[in-house]
């Protein structure tokens, strides 16, 4: 092969590479109170999960966004592009099970955090499976449902 067909291979390898970590390069978290207080268990987990990818280095960026008046907040956590790991944090997050009858929880890829704060009203929405969801920016939509 000659160096111009080595070269067109890297690029295509390159950016098929960066594409794909981009595409789920963040992660939106919400958790909050959705009338009495928020679980304060969950939100305990939900905050030691983060800490301990921030101190292994799985998260390079941490952003939080807002705090809920009935306890937790808004935030998002961005991959470091060092680590392989991320996937496997975003499913840790995603295996936390914060009571619905008291708490909002949701977790959602996107492509990176957005730098821009945005302050969303602390509304919720009921879920078909019984679940709450909150708002989420830069839209201040209602974060997608569990299972839809």
């Amino acid at each position: 092969m000659n160096k111009l067909t080595l070269g067109f291979i890297f690029s295509v390898l390159l950016v098929t590479a960066s594409s794909t970590f981009a595409a789920n390069n963040a992660v939106e978290i919400g958790i909050g109170g959705i009338g009495p207080g928020v679980d304060e268990a969950a939100l305990s987990t939900v905050s030691q999960v983060i800490g301990s990818a921030v101190a292994n280095g799985v998260v390079d960026k941490f952003i939080v966004k807002g705090y809920g008046i009935e306890g937790g907040f808004s935030a998002c956590a961005q991959a470091s592009p060092f680590t392989k790991k991320f996937g496997a944090f975003v499913k840790q997050l995603k295996t936390i099970k914060a009571n619905p009858n008291t708490t909002a929880y949701s977790v959602h890829l996107v492509a990176a955090c957005n730098e821009t704060v945005t302050f969303c009203t602390q509304d919720v929405k009921l879920c078909p499976d019984g679940s709450y969801v909150s708002r989420v920016g830069p839209s201040c939509s209602f974060a997608p449902c569990p299972g839809l």
